[in-house]
């Protein structure tokens, strides 16, 4: 598969007091936090008065995608290069450290691939369905902004691309891992490249708002025995859908 491609995109926008990238989707220094129970997402905004916008934000996410505005938008070019895989089980998901040289451009600005991980089921949704899985690629800019592509997963002939990352899920949370073998984040997006665009935030405590999202309209597979793998570790890791509020979300998909 070609290690960069053009796809349609919205311009992204700055970010004000974002926190690090390393938020999305992992551990963050204040009140413990999980998926469910009295740690879980609805109860986010008040387990630490930095989490706040977990409950106050109107630009959160994710969203379930069911009405798009569809449309011409400007071009994000990807340039992706193999990695090594820095695997770890961080206690919320499993996220592979993305090695420096692969980044995003967006009008002429630079977005760095920082890391990739996993959410199951899917935590956007479309027309109120889930997917099995979704994927999200992490990129930051040199000034902070970030910009995620999120990829859904769907049952379906097993992902060869992911194979070498399988064979080392961690069970248990826990250091990086340096495995010998590589992967290339350009094999985990789906042959059509066709996108959502909308503006939200971190889906994971302190739900910092100003992240661009691009979420791909087609999914990729992975075999029902690699979902059951990434399942059997992460026994759900998905924030329920937020209000889409006054925000548009923009396609350009051709309108169904």
């Amino acid at each position: 598969m070609r290690t960069a491609a053009t796809l349609a995109s919205l311009s992204l926008i700055p970010l004000c007091g974002v926190a690090p990238v390393g938020l999305l989707a992992q551990s963050h220094h204040g009140a413990h936090w999980t998926y469910e129970g009295e740690t879980g997402p609805a109860h986010w905004g008040s387990l630490d008065t930095a989490f706040a916008r977990c409950a106050t934000g109107h630009a959160q996410s994710p969203i379930d995608i069911a009405a798009p505005t569809h449309g011409t938008l400007p071009s994000i070019t990807i340039r992706y290069q193999p990695t090594r895989i820095n695997v770890l089980n961080n206690g919320h998901t499993i996220q592979v450290n993305y090695d420096s040289g692969s980044a995003v451009e967006v009008d002429g600005i630079r977005y760095a691939l920082i890391q990739f991980h996993f959410h199951v089921p899917s935590e956007h949704t479309v027309g109120g369905k889930p997917a099995a899985a979704e994927l999200h690629l992490v990129h930051r800019s040199a000034t902070g902004r970030l910009a995620v592509i999120g990829v859904l997963i769907e049952p379906g002939a097993e992902n060869a691309a992911l194979a070498p990352l399988w064979a080392h899920l961690p069970a248990k949370a826990g250091p990086v891992q340096a495995v010998s073998a590589r992967i290339n984040a350009a094999d985990l997006l789906p042959a059509q490249r066709t996108t959502y665009r909308y503006d939200g935030s971190l889906t994971t405590p302190p739900c910092s708002e100003g992240v661009r999202w691009i979420v791909m309209t087609s999914p990729i597979t992975l075999s029902q025995q690699q979902i059951n793998s990434l399942t059997a570790i992460l026994h759900g890791n998905n924030r329920p859908v937020q209000p889409l509020d006054q925000r548009t979300v923009t396609s350009d998909a051709a309108a169904q």
